[in-house]
């Protein structure tokens, strides 16, 4: 028995005419009748009476009928979530970011809610090294990390932000004065742990050197707000990713590093030739607030 034949038999119940149900299912009445016969073969038994009064559901007929809808409705309901799934409009991303996407992630997926509500979207906050572990082992299908990280031939990338190294310290009288990393060798510093950020650890380090000295750490922190609270509280200063500043904590200043060994890229990254129609909605909507942007 084909699914179109038991919806001829459900629409024929519905409308019990078979001139009528023919026309609903843009069949010839013969064929309908055909179709009907073959069913009722096949259970060996009367599905309809057909007489003077006109087409009625025999007792077979009436037991058999919801279920077939039941059926029919599972079928139609399997078909829908199919057509959804192929135009990316349910099913399942698993995202991994850090500091750098917390504007721009919240943006896309807020548009991507919006035409396909029924997509679930996992958010997972992890540094650069926690993403590309995890998108090695199949834990994220898509990661916002530093263009540099040595993921290798098999992640396509999508370039999507520029960000750079900022000095944090305790404001000073003198609103113009700028606070330079090379006038912090002697300054208590407070930083990322690097197990929280080991490439944004090591990132510090290094422009440090390059200014001939290593910074003095107090105190190691794993979130951004916590070391500008420290900076705040007079233990000394600290450098924070550019995008994650918020000029809203007073007693303290933010200062751009311009050395150009201060600035990084940041890449989507994702596994090439991942099929998954939700990965590509997302890298769409991900495009368009790009372009918008940049407009």
């Amino acid at each position: 028995m084909e699914i179109y034949e038991l919806r001829s038999f459900a629409v024929l119940a519905e409308q019990l005419h078979f001139g009528r149900a023919a026309n609903a299912l843009n069949l010839s009445q013969p064929a309908l009748t055909k179709q009907i016969r073959k069913i009722e073969a096949e259970l060996g038994g009367a599905l309809f009476d057909r007489g003077t009064k006109g087409t009625r559901l025999t007792a077979l007929g009436s037991m058999w009928l919801p279920q077939a809808r039941e059926i029919l409705g599972g079928f139609d309901r399997l078909i829908d979530e199919g057509k959804k799934g192929a135009q990316g409009k349910t099913g399942r991303l698993r995202i991994g970011f850090g500091v750098h996407g917390l504007d721009l992630v919240p943006q896309v997926i807020t548009r991507l809610r919006s035409r396909s509500p029924e997509l679930q979207i996992a958010l997972q906050d992890m540094s650069t090294l926690e993403q590309v572990n995890a998108l090695r082992e199949g834990r994220l299908d898509l990661g916002f990390v530093r263009t540099s990280a040595g993921l290798g031939p098999g992640y396509a990338r999508l370039p999507v932000l520029n960000d750079r190294l900022a000095l944090v310290g305790a404001e000073s009288g003198s609103p113009s004065r700028v606070l330079k990393l090379k006038d912090c060798r002697d300054e208590p510093f407070v930083l990322i742990t690097p197990d929280r950020s080991p490439g944004f650890h090591q990132h510090v380090l290094r422009l440090c050197a390059s200014h001939g000295f290593h910074p003095r750490i107090v105190q190691e922190v794993r979130e951004f707000p916590t070391a500008i609270a420290l900076v705040r509280a007079g233990m000394g200063v600290t450098v924070v990713p550019q995008s994650s500043w918020r000029d809203v904590t007073p007693g303290v200043r933010c200062h751009r590093i311009a050395d150009r060994d201060a600035a990084w890229s940041v890449s989507a990254v994702w596994r090439k030739g991942d099929s998954n129609p939700v990965l590509a909605a997302f890298l769409d909507e991900l495009k368009a607030v790009r372009a918008a942007g940049s407009a």
